[in-house]
């Protein structure tokens, strides 16, 4: 007899049920809604690309993200997305006959090999949009707009919309001396202040520091004590408003080469912004980091403020240089992405685990065999009118047991047909959520027998209109 294999989930995976698909598929549509009001088109790439095209020339930190592998039948080693950015480069290089500007959206997995957490999975669902082909603030301005409207639409209660320029963060890197070839590296760092804070920003810029979730020793970058100290001193600005927060900035960076224009571009978005209305709706913060390597102008972050602790549940930003990995072709781009699955398990512990979502309305019984064509013509005519029903499946079932399975499955009704009723021309209904609620009251069998508490009969030519009164379901 062959060895049985445990059931066990790879680190950083999870199976999906029932509700939380349904959730997600309901966020799913709800974002498509909003990004086709803006004319972004949908697109679709495989999940396996070569690993060369998710690397581009210099693999470094990207390529310890990416599960990769090499296959016999194949000329090159291959790898999981990480993103749905970088195969959207590729897909533009690769189809020159595009009409530009070029905006799409996208959904579907990706891959990275990252350290599970709090609503942080190794695969994971994202949602992004993207224009590629105009280097105008203004298609900043129309993803910080639709994301704005996104998030909005999806009700998510408190948050916090942020952007910030990669020209701001250099400008701060230059004006601390530190090498070009370093400042990815220490922009990773700083990406991480909201969540060690300032000193262990210093820390791991410096020395290093240990991790106070594991005990791991984190290593340091070893940059010198004035580099750190004026990175520091970038770190400390912020003011109550934009219009502060601007000039706090442009009087810190005075004088370092590339800011003026940066700080242009900054003035510019903020116009569009105002114009687009969504200016109260997102706030400049001119610390704001993301880590990924290809971003070259104005970068975007969200946040839950109920949940700091997931991080960003949306970013993104511009990426003039991304394409040029596949084309001598300069094409910029811009865009950013939801995390659908880091988002719907922030929802979860937000509303206590208690939406219930989709999933079948009524379970129509099936307490006696000779009725079997009764019932199916039951499951039948409320499909029709457009309830979604499902008939118990096992015939010789106890009629308990069948009501079991429905409160199992989160069915809130289910109908009653024996002989007696269908002489009566009657269907009995048991508002399940009803009858559990009484059952923690009621304790004496005879009462419960008497109150019957969540049931009633009705007439059975009444059947559709007495549960659409119930579900509320449009005729």
């Amino acid at each position: 007899m062959a060895r049985r294999i445990d059931p066990i989930l790879a680190k950083g995976m999870r199976d999906l049920l029932g509700a939380p698909i349904r959730r997600r598929q309901a966020m799913i549509d709800r974002l498509r809604g909003v990004f086709e009001r803006y004319g972004f088109t949908p697109l679709e790439t495989p999940v396996i690309e070569r690993a060369s095209v998710l690397t581009g020339a210099k693999a470094g930190e990207t390529g310890q993200r990416i599960f990769r592998w090499r296959h016999e039948e194949e000329d090159a080693e291959l790898g999981l997305r990480f993103d749905l950015t970088v195969p959207l480069a590729r897909f533009v290089a690769a189809h020159p006959e595009l009409r530009r500007p070029f905006k799409r959206y996208q959904v579907g997995p990706v891959f990275r090999v990252d350290k599970p957490g709090a609503g942080r999975f190794r695969e994971f669902l994202q949602f992004d949009i993207d224009i590629v082909g105009t280097r105008s603030m203004l298609a900043d301005a129309e993803i910080l707009a639709a994301m704005s409207e996104a998030l909005g639409e999806l009700g998510l209660g408190a948050h916090t919309l942020r952007w910030n320029h990669r020209g701001i963060l250099n400008g701060a890197l230059r004006r601390a001396g530190i090498d070009v070839s370093r400042q990815t590296e220490v922009i990773r760092v700083i990406d991480k202040e909201d969540k060690i804070g300032p000193e262990g920003v210093g820390a791991e810029l410096g020395e290093g520091r240990i991790d106070e979730e594991s005990g791991a020793p984190i290593p340091g970058l070893g940059l010198p004590a004035e580099q750190i100290e004026a990175l520091q001193d970038f770190l400390a600005l912020d003011a109550p408003d934009d219009d502060a927060r601007v000039e706090k900035a442009r009087s810190l960076l005075s004088g370092v080469e590339g800011v003026e224009a940066t700080l242009k571009e900054v003035d510019e978005l903020r116009s569009h912004l105002r114009a687009l209305g969504c200016a109260e709706r997102v706030q400049f913060f001119p610390r704001l980091a993301r880590g990924m390597d290809y971003y070259t102008g104005p970068i975007f972050e969200a946040t839950l403020d109920e949940l700091p602790q997931y991080g960003s549940i949306m970013g993104g930003g511009r990426y003039d240089e991304l394409v040029s990995r596949f084309s001598s072709e300069q094409l910029p781009g811009v865009g950013a992405s939801i995390g659908i699955d880091r988002l719907l398990a922030a929802l979860d512990e937000l509303q206590g685990g208690r939406e219930r979502a989709g999933g079948t309305e009524v379970l129509v019984t099936t307490m006696d065999r000779n009725l079997l064509a009764e019932y199916l013509e039951l499951v039948r005519e409320l499909r029709e009118a457009g309830f979604r029903a499902e008939i118990h499946l096992k015939p010789k079932a106890r009629l308990g047991d069948q009501l079991k399975y429905a409160s199992f499955w989160g069915i809130p009704y289910a109908l009653i047909l024996g002989e007696d009723e269908r002489a009566q021309g009657k269907i009995t209904l048991k508002d399940l959520e009803e009858g559990a609620a009484a059952a923690r009251e009621i304790t004496s069998r005879k009462d419960w027998v008497q109150q019957r508490p969540g049931q009633f009969s009705f007439d059975r030519s009444k059947l559709v209109e007495t549960l659409r009164a119930l579900l509320r379901h449009e005729s």
